[in-house]
């Protein structure tokens, strides 16, 4: 990372990111140049802070087959940003706000009726803001959703504040 001064290590900040962002863009590999999707995601740490993330999406489509092909994938998750205007400024030049967080991981294609469960709930509860119950959707809703485990292997976090250098 170049900007040291702007690298986030606690984790319970970067757990902050990630609960306030709600768009990952997966990236993957492909013979000729990388596909990248946005969608929406969850996430969760076990009791060793290692991170897994979850996405979903039809059952059948171009990033599955590419998973089918090689599981290994980047991604980049962040909170949308803002705009920041020089007040005090002396540069008077203006700059953008934004927390994020980059990796790379295994991504497997989910099988399991009990995980894609776990997943969806997760992901629920994230956009939402809410616990949901999803015990009363049907096997067949759940078993033709397509849902994407990313065992993460590594990541990094990054924010750039308002406070900095005279933005508010």
């Amino acid at each position: 990372m170049r900007r040291k001064d702007r690298e986030v290590t606690d984790i319970n900040e970067i757990k902050l990111i990630l609960h306030d962002s709600h768009v990952i863009h997966s990236g993957f590999r492909t013979a000729d140049y990388p596909y990248v999707v946005p969608t929406n995601f969850a996430y969760e740490f076990d009791a060793d802070n290692h991170l897994t993330l979850y996405i979903h999406g039809a059952p059948v489509g171009h990033k599955r087959d590419l998973i089918k092909q090689d599981g290994r994938m980047g991604f980049e998750i962040d909170d949308g940003g803002q705009l920041m205007t020089p007040e005090d400024s002396q540069e008077n030049t203006p700059s953008f706000a934004y927390r994020s967080v980059m990796g790379y991981g295994d991504a497997e294609l989910v099988a399991d009726p009990e995980v894609k469960r776990h997943a969806l709930q997760l992901l629920l509860s994230h956009e939402t803001g809410q616990s949901i119950d999803l015990f009363h959707i049907s096997e067949k809703t759940i078993e033709y959703v397509g849902v994407i485990k990313i065992s993460v292997k590594g990541y990094t976090a990054k924010e750039h504040l308002a406070e900095e250098k005279g933005f508010k």
